[in-house]
């Protein structure tokens, strides 16, 4: 009876033995286990979906970016456009140089874009859990095929505003008959800019806030105003000043000043505004952007 009471006290010592063994090896391997939600690829991987994470959450090297301002930058791979969003983007981003990104897929607003999250620089997290920034806002991006490729184009810059050169403008760009549909075309501007709209008072010219400001197509002896721009349009429009780009795309004319006295008037930077118009889209690189939303 000793004997066999011993043996079992043995037996199941070592069997308790063997258990603590394994719960601290299944203890050891689930630390080991614990993995990143960030999963490291180049940008061209991500962004073309070739790489899966739990998430959308991705680990990239911090690009070189074509622009930013504010939260909003844009990353340039050959003729695409990839956006990154992130806190200040504008002030922060300089201080990012050489550190590897953890940022999340995003799907809306869109276009698809990346929002940083986590900074690591050198195996160490500088920051983690990083808030998205509230309220930014990107461009509309058009399909090459809901673009009218075969629209015909027109020199609007050439418009004049004399008499006859103004009745010929209107009998090209505006419609025949009231109610008819507005005409749209093809265009090219080398010059615009963003200013105070003329007609301000004196006293509103002197000290403009935003709302008083307005974006002008500069041609060769005529301006016209351009309205119903987007917030995503402007950034770009931004972009394209910054690299002093010209501004080329479709354009509708949707009204054309008709008291010569007006169109007279020598507007200084602007020469003669005639009208204004609609900037129904415009090229950057292989991208085009949607300048007026009528949804």
């Amino acid at each position: 009876m000793f004997a066999v009471s011993s043996t079992r006290r043995w037996v199941f010592g070592l069997l308790l033995a063997l258990m603590a063994v394994t719960f601290i090896g299944l203890a050891g391997c689930s630390k080991e286990e614990a993995v990143d939600p960030y999963v490291y690829d180049s940008l061209r991987r991500i962004t073309r979906g070739d790489t899966m994470s739990v998430g959308f959450t991705f680990e990239i090297d911090a690009p070189e970016l074509e622009y930013v301002k504010g939260d909003v930058a844009i990353i340039r791979d050959g003729n695409l456009l990839e956006f990154l969003v992130g806190n200040d983007l504008e002030h922060t981003y300089g201080n990012m140089a050489k550190t590897l990104l953890g940022v999340k897929k995003v799907f809306t607003p869109q276009p698809t874009h990346l929002v940083i999250e986590r900074i690591k620089r050198n195996g160490i997290v500088e920051a983690d859990s990083i808030p998205r920034p509230t309220g930014y806002v990107l461009p509309r991006l058009l399909r090459s095929g809901a673009i009218d490729q075969e629209m015909a184009g027109a020199p609007l810059p050439k418009m004049g505003w004399k008499v006859k050169d103004y009745d010929e403008a209107v009998s090209i760009y505006m419609p025949e008959n009231e109610g008819d549909e507005l005409k749209t075309v093809k265009s090219a501007y080398l010059d615009f800019v963003y200013r105070p709209r003329i007609g301000l008072a004196d006293s509103v010219a002197a000290n403009p806030s935003e709302k008083d400001f307005t974006w002008y197509a500069i041609g060769e002896e005529t301006s016209m105003e351009l309205v119903d721009i987007t917030p995503g349009a402007v950034f770009m429009l931004e972009l394209l000043l910054e690299k002093d780009l010209p501004l080329i795309g479709a354009f509708t004319v949707t009204s054309m000043e008709s008291e010569y006295r007006a169109r007279k008037v020598v507007h200084e930077g602007l020469g003669h505004v005639l009208g204004t118009m609609r900037l129904e889209w415009f090229q950057y690189a292989n991208t085009y952007v949607a300048g007026y939303d009528d949804k």
